[in-house]
């Protein structure tokens, strides 16, 4: 069956205008009917506003301040220790102020298409000798580049605990994002078996010139989904379906998620990923942790049988994760792209 006709109606069940809070507890714990009913909730919210909070996570909020703690240390190092594990064409690794430029953005402001001052740290799994891709140069399988651990003591422990407690659980949402497309609770398991997840620690310094106020300009993420925990300073905006930006709103323990070009292209567009971007205080710095859900590499990305019909074709060729993948990071992280 097409979802075509619930897209096309306006959602009655939520101001389109207000990020849903969903209760994610009933999933986890099991409940009978939980995956049902909250998939409902997801459609709804993904063919709204974009993204949602998750209450009742169950995360460790330790593991959390961990990579919080680690990420002020790693950032904190000097600027030659950091360079030391500058970002490979992997996506691994370490991405210094004013080398990336966001050439997916959609603003046309006076700092949207310059360099950002914010810096960054990315990895993903690190491969164990019995995984299939150990030693095979596989593109975006198991390159990071950690630092020194006597210059860096207990950061990639902290780190690696982040990525996996928030790859463990994202997995669970994909039976409920499943159910809300209207296929099987398993459809999506089998893609992201050995996936490809990363995980960006992001520092953005103050920056006190109103005019280079947009640390991030607006954009949609790669991912399948995004999971973010709370940052260490507001910052966040969203473009709501009416055309506003709003700052990001506070849920205590409240765990954001968005939706992203992956998920998007791979259901016909049914859902839209929402623009966001990320304005740097005057005078405190930020921290944001954020995890990206990312399919096996080798995954192929068709139309989800339920999001096509007749009367709407597939809109996009089937591709593999790791292509599209490769196709985002040549436009938007060209400098890596020879390095290493």
């Amino acid at each position: 069956m097409s979802l075509q006709n619930d897209v096309a109606r306006p959602t009655a069940t939520i101001d389109p205008n207000e990020i849903p809070i969903i209760d994610i507890g009933p999933v986890l714990s099991e409940a009978p009917g939980a995956i049902e009913d909250t998939a409902t909730a997801f459609h709804e919210a993904c063919t709204g506003m974009g993204f949602l909070f998750l209450v009742n996570h169950g995360i460790d909020v330790d593991i959390v301040a961990r990579a919080f703690d680690a990420s002020r240390r790693f950032h904190a190092l000097p600027m030659d220790e950091k360079m030391k594990v500058r970002m490979n064409r992997h996506q691994c690794g370490y991405m210094p102020p004013n080398v990336s430029v966001h050439k997916d953005t959609f603003e046309t402001h006076k700092t949207a298409k310059k360099a950002q001052v914010s810096e960054a740290y990315k990895f993903t799994f690190d491969l164990a000798p019995d995984d299939p891709d150990y030693g095979r140069n596989r593109r975006f399988r198991g390159h990071n580049k950690w630092p020194d651990e006597t210059a860096a003591p207990g950061v990639r422990d902290a780190f690696m605990d982040f990525h996996v407690t928030f790859e463990g659980f994202a997995q669970k949402l994909l039976p409920v994002l499943s159910v809300a497309l209207g296929m099987e609770p398993e459809f999506f398991d089998p893609f992201f078996v050995r996936s490809s997840s990363m995980t960006r620690i992001a520092h953005y310094p103050p920056i006190p010139d109103q005019d280079e106020e947009i640390s991030l300009p607006g954009h949609k993420d790669l991912s399948f989904l995004s999971l973010i925990p709370p940052a260490t300073h507001p910052g966040l905006e969203i473009l709501t379906p009416s055309g506003d930006w709003i700052a990001q709103p506070v849920v205590p323990d409240g765990l954001l998620f968005n939706t992203g070009n992956t998920l998007c292209r791979w259901v016909n567009d049914v859902y839209q990923a929402t623009p966001h971007r990320v304005r740097a205080a005057a005078d405190t710095d930020r921290h944001s942790n954020i995890f990206f859900l990312y399919p096996n590499v080798d995954a192929v990305m068709e139309c989800v049988p339920s999001c096509v019909d007749a009367a709407h074709p597939a809109k996009y060729p089937p591709i593999t994760f790791g292509e599209f993948h490769a196709d985002y990071a040549a436009r938007n992280f060209a400098y890596a792209e020879d390095w290493d």
